[in-house]
């Protein structure tokens, strides 16, 4: 009976700390994956880069080419490779082979962050279950978790964002030569459509709106663990 006592308390502060550990996953792949559906943030970036003028693109096969690309991702089409025709009438296919192939990895890219999002929110859900069917815990006690992964999640993306502002050029380099499996990302800006469409300084933007949004809904997400527990323990005098 001690021993089965002592393993079931193993087992719960194991089940506590993934669940701290899956707030943050789970904050930082729901963002990836809002960014990598906002057509907003396609036609911000097409608008402050001047992207129409640098490919010859109007607004409306720009349009196309963000929809296109998310529906690419979100595996709604096979393929990302589209026909467009630039002011000048001149009709081609947008992207190179070795293009092709990078946005395929891309894509998996993603599909690995959607999973990972699918199977961190599945964690916390099974957990909160567990938490008041098996382990019979307060709802306080699950509140302070929920605090506790707010503040890890601010803790790890405050150091990004601030290794970013002085690496950030650096960071982007090991990033695609650890998650890539080949160097098709190495474009040239002067014939490569897909540099043309999103240059360094778009993903310089996106990871710094990541980072402010994925803060934002940390503290909001902590900010309610802490203040529903603090008005209950005031409402009734504990």
């Amino acid at each position: 009976m001690i021993r089965e006592s002592k393993w079931k308390k193993i087992l719960i502060v194991t089940l506590y700390g993934l669940f701290i550990v899956c707030l943050p996953i789970f904050l930082c792949t729901t963002t990836a994956r809002c960014a990598v559906n906002s057509i907003h943030l396609y036609e911000y970036g097409f608008n402050k880069y001047n992207v129409g003028q640098v490919t010859a693109l109007d607004n409306k096969q720009l349009n196309e080419i963000a929809t296109g690309l998310i529906d690419f991702f979100n595996s709604k089409v096979d393929t990302p490779q589209m026909r467009v025709t630039n002011i000048y009438g001149e009709e081609f296919e947008l992207f190179h082979d070795y293009e092709l192939t990078h946005l395929n990895d891309v894509n998996k890219l993603f599909r690995s962050n959607f999973l990972l999002q699918g199977i961190s929110l599945g964690y916390i859900i099974v957990y909160i279950l567990l938490f008041f069917l098996w382990i019979k815990g307060r709802w306080q006690d699950l509140a302070k978790g929920v605090r506790r992964g707010c503040a890890l999640t601010l803790a790890l993306v405050a150091a990004v964002g601030i290794a970013s502002i002085f690496f950030f050029e650096q960071m982007f380099i090991q990033f695609h030569l650890v998650v890539f499996p080949n160097l098709y990302w190495l474009l040239d800006p002067s014939k490569d459509y897909l540099i043309m469409l999103f240059p360094e300084g778009f993903w310089m933007d996106i990871a710094y709106f990541g980072v402010g949004a994925i803060i934002m809904e940390a503290l909001l997400l902590g900010g309610l663990a802490w203040v529903v527990p603090f008005i209950w323990r005031k409402k009734h005098g504990q």
